[in-house]
């Protein structure tokens, strides 16, 4: 018997860590959610961010990239944001991908530091 899977961890294609996926949902480096997966039949999993706007596909497991003639699926009910207690250590960045053809890095850079506590 196995235990809880650890998050995945989700790269933009020049190799800088941007977040991760747990249970579906897509959350950004400081743990803040910024969207979920569907699957999509016949091919690479959705990716939508919270307004239920379509980001991209997930492809090779760790990256979010839309391909540039695809049509957009349908707009999804937005959803509500949820946090995470705590965000996984980040690794260590990967080396660059080599761009591919008519597919752009569908996820959004650079990521904005979290607001400071309220006092």
């Amino acid at each position: 018997m196995s235990g809880p899977r650890p998050p995945v961890a989700i790269f933009r294609w020049s190799g800088a860590y941007w977040g991760y996926l747990e249970h579906g949902r897509l959350y950004d480096r400081y743990g803040r959610q910024a969207g979920w997966t569907e699957p999509s039949p016949g091919r690479m999993p959705d990716v939508f961010d919270l307004s239920g706007r379509f980001l991209g596909e997930l492809f090779d497991r760790h990256y979010v990239m839309r391909h540039t003639l695809r049509d957009q699926p349908v707009h999804r009910t937005p959803r509500v944001e949820t946090t995470h207690p705590a965000p996984p250590d980040p690794p260590p960045a990967r080396d660059p991908r080599t761009p591919l053809d008519d597919w752009i890095d569908a996820l959004p850079w650079p990521l904005s530091p979290p607001d400071p506590p309220a006092r």
